[in-house]
This record gives C-alpha cells, sequence and structure tokens, in this order.
C-alpha cells in the first residue's frame, strides 16, 4: 500500500518551511531597530517645545524676525522629538511580533492536537490478528511514541500512575517503589493494582489536548490498518 500520509508530510513540510521562511523576514522587519535613536521629550521639554511652536508662529505671523536661538532651541527639540517618534514605531512593531509569537503558540498547540487525533482516527479496512501485537509495532507505527506520557488507572475516581514506553518497546511504570521497567501493560498493571488487569484497557496515552486514549482502543486502529 503506498504510504500517501508520508507524501502528505512531506508537502505539508514544505509548505510549512515556506511560510517559516516568510515569517522570519516580517520579523526581521518589524524588528528592525534604528541605529541613532535619541530619548523621547519629556514632559517639560514638549511643554517648551509649544511653546517655541507658538511664539514663533505669532513672531512670523507679525512679520517680526525669529531670533536664531529661539530656531535653534526649536530645532533641536523637533530633532529629538522625531527621534522619539522612531522610537515608539520601534516598540509598534515589536508588539506586532509578541503578538506573533502568541498566535504561533496558538497554532503548536492545535497542531500537537491534531496529531494526537490523526494517530487514532482515519484508519480503516484491514486484517491484523488480535495477537502478536506489541507496543513496539505501535512505536514503529508512529502510533505512539517514546516521548508520550502514559496513565494507569483502573477505577473511575482512583488513583493514577505514570508509565512511558522505551524505544525497545518495555513499559516502565511508576509504583510506590519508584520506576521499574516491565514485559507488558497487563503485567505493570497487574503488579501495581495487586490484582489481575488487562493492560490494554487500564492504560492511557495522555493526548497534548489533555484528553486521554485508551491503549486498546490505539491497538485497535492498529489492527484495522491496511496490509501492505
Amino acid at each position: 500500500m503506498q504510504d500517501f500520509a508520508g507524501i502528505g508530510v512531506v508537502v505539508m513540510n514544505k509548505e510549512i518551511s515556506e511560510h517559516l521562511q516568510a515569517l522570519n523576514r516580517w520579523i526581521e522587519q518589524q524588528g528592525y531597530i534604528p541605529k541613532r535613536l535619541l530619548g523621547c521629550l519629556s514632559v517639560e521639554e514638549r511643554k517648551q517645545l509649544q511653546a517655541v511652536n507658538k511664539a514663533v508662529e505669532q513672531l512670523r505671523r507679525s512679520g517680526v524676525p525669529v531670533p536664531e536661538d529661539l530656531l535653534s532651541l526649536k530645532l533641536k527639540l523637533s530633532a529629538k522629538d522625531a527621534s522619539g517618534s522612531e522610537n515608539r514605531e520601534t516598540e509598534i512593531r515589536l508588539k506586532k511580533v509578541e503578538r506573533l509569537t502568541e498566535e504561533l503558540g496558538k497554532i503548536l498547540k492545535a497542531a500537537r492536537s491534531l496529531r494526537d487525533r490523526l494517530k487514532v482516527t482515519g484508519q480503516t479496512g484491514g486484517s491484523k490478528k488480535h495477537y502478536g501485537i506489541t507496543l513496539l509495532g505501535l512505536l514503529q507505527d508512529r502510533l505512539i511514541s517514546t516521548e508520550d506520557r502514559f496513565i494507569l488507572q483502573w477505577l473511575k475516581d482512583g488513583p493514577t500512575h505514570e508509565g512511558k514506553v522505551k524505544p525497545d518497546g518495555t513499559v516502565m511504570a511508576k509504583g510506590a517503589g519508584g520506576w521499574k521497567p516491565y514485559a507488558s501493560l497487563s503485567t505493570a498493571a497487574s503488579e501495581i493494582a495487586g490484582r489481575s488487569l488487562n493492560g490494554w484497557k487500564h492504560w492511557h496515552r495522555i493526548n497534548s489536548d489533555g484528553t486521554s486514549t485508551a491503549l486498546e482502543e490505539i491497538r485497535r486502529l492498529y489492527m484495522n490498518e491496511g496490509a501492505d
């Protein structure tokens, strides 16, 4: 069976890469900070500039020559005020970058949630047998990963225990004595609970959106996957 999912990932990765490059260029433009930035006018300086502008305007209307020292002061304050505008513009641009970062964070969270849903949906048909299915097989088919977090809970409101899967398919479970390796999900569940349990039913993977999926459900989807 042709791996259409793999082809889709390659195409998607190329598109994402192009978008990220465009975003990087935009961030560089928005985050540009002028080399020469002077401080903004203080409250007193701004009042002084307003008074100077008013005095210069009145003198010009009256036809009276504007003193050189008054013009010099006006130019000095105006130049400083212009640099302050550059500062304000830079702050606005950086705020845009901050908002973009927040939105990218939301997109990343949504992407992780989508990844989890894709792991347990959309697979139909198949002929795989129930027996012989192992955690290593699920790892190799990328229905689970060593980075996933698992919990064991056999009573609705009962205690929970953490677990993880090593690259060789070994179960690592945290019981009263700390972390310990187990040959299977059921062996780990039964020893921790103190009674016989079906590990596939009571172990769950915690998805990135906070929901959980029973390992038996992930196994069922693996069983229904089409034969190569």
